[in-house]
C-alpha cells in the first residue's frame, strides 16, 4: 500500500500512528515494517478525557527500536513537559536518531491545556536542550487555529486536519482536510511565512530525498 502511495504521489511524506487507537501493546507498532517515512511516538503517559493514554517505558523503548530498525523518523508527541525530557534522554543514548521532531499537543481534556506561557516554555526548553530539533504545535478542536497561529508566530510548523478538529468556525463544519490546510496557508501570510514545498519539507525534517 505504501509503495503505491509513493508511486503515484512521489515525494509524499508518509507518517503512521502508533497511538492508542492503533491497538494495544505491541500491536501499535505492527505496521512499522512497512517503513513509512515517520511514525508518531509518545514517550510517556497522560490522562485523556475518559481514560489513561498509557505508554509504558518498555513499550516506548520497543517502538523506538522498531523505528530505528526500519529507518523511520519518530514524531515525538509531547502531551506534557516530561515527554520532551524523555525524548531528549532517549536520543542521547541512541534509542532515537536525531535530530528530533517534536509535536506539542495542547487542548486534550485532562492533559495540557492551551496556555501561551506553557507553550513558550516548551519551545524554550526544547531549544535549550536540543537546539537542532524542529517542532510543531497541535491544538485540539477550537484550539487548532490558536496553535496554528502561535506556531507560525514563534517559528515552528503547523498541524491541521479533521483528526483533531472538524470545524472551520463555530457555525461551519470543515468540508475536507484540504479546507483546513487552506486556512493555515492563508494564515501564513500574516506572519511572513509560506508553506514548504515537498522537497523543502523533507529537507527540514532530515528525511531522505
Amino acid at each position: 500500500m505504501l509503495e503505491g502511495l509513493r508511486k503515484y504521489c512521489p515525494g509524499m511524506i508518509v507518517q503512521l500512528s502508533t497511538g492508542g487507537r492503533s491497538g494495544t501493546g505491541r500491536e501499535r507498532g505492527g505496521m512499522l515494517s512497512l517503513r513509512p517515512d515517520m511514525a508518531s511516538l509518545s514517550t510517556g503517559s497522560c490522562n485523556f478525557p475518559t481514560r489513561v493514554y498509557e505508554n509504558a517505558p518498555e513499550l516506548v523503548d520497543w517502538l523506538a527500536s522498531e523505528m530505528l530498525a526500519h529507518d523511520i523518523k519518530p514524531e515525538i508527541e509531547a502531551f506534557d513537559l516530561s515527554m520532551i525530557f524523555q525524548a531528549i534522554a532517549m536520543q542521547k543514548i541512541g534509542k532515537i536518531k536525531g535530530p528530533l521532531h517534536v509535536q506539542f499537543v495542547m487542548g486534550v481534556k485532562n492533559a495540557m491545556p492551551v496556555d501561551r506561557a506553557a507553550f513558550e516554555f516548551y519551545i524554550e526548553t526544547l531549544n535549550r536542550l536540543a537546539p537542532d530539533a524542529t517542532w510543531t504545535g497541535a491544538g485540539i478542536g477550537k484550539d487548532q487555529i490558536t496553535l496554528n497561529a502561535w506556531s507560525l508566530e514563534l517559528g515552528g510548523h503547523c498541524r491541521t486536519g479533521l483528526e483533531d478538529n472538524v470545524r472551520l468556525d463555530r457555525e461551519k463544519l470543515a468540508p475536507s482536510n484540504a479546507a483546513l490546510v487552506k486556512r493555515v496557508v492563508e494564515l501564513c501570510g500574516r506572519y511572513g511565512r509560506r508553506p514548504a514545498t515537498v522537497p523543502e519539507a523533507r529537507a527540514l525534517l532530515k528525511l531522505a530525498a
